[in-house]
């Protein structure tokens, strides 16, 4: 679900959204929901009897799958990130190349 939403929603909230701060904000913020519902849905699942998220396994094997959970999550995370402040990038470089870009707000 996680990479779904980093595939689909991340460079175009950098493209839209024109605050760097703002972008990454709503991304992590929409990341957290979407990662929480997921935990979610794996807890209830494996409540119902599936052990498809959480094997039967020794516990030092069960340590190792959650370390390499992390790493991947924290990997789809980063490029997340990546891909907003690309979409950002592109942005505020199609708009000086158009001449659009915004002006400074007079002192």
């Amino acid at each position: 679900m996680i990479a779904i939403l980093t595939v689909l929603a991340a460079f175009p909230l950098g493209w839209f959204v024109r605050n760097r701060v703002a972008g990454f904000l709503v991304f992590g913020l929409l990341m957290a929901h979407l990662y929480t519902f997921q935990t979610a849905v794996l807890v209830m699942e494996w409540v119902n009897g599936a052990d498809a998220a959480f094997a039967q396994t020794p516990s030092d094997a069960l340590l190792d799958v959650a370390w390499g959970y992390l790493v991947m999550t924290s990997l789809i995370h980063a490029a997340g990130l990546g891909l907003v402040a690309l979409g950002q990038r592109l942005r505020a470089r199609r708009d000086a190349t158009r001449g659009t870009a915004q002006l400074a707000p007079a002192a």
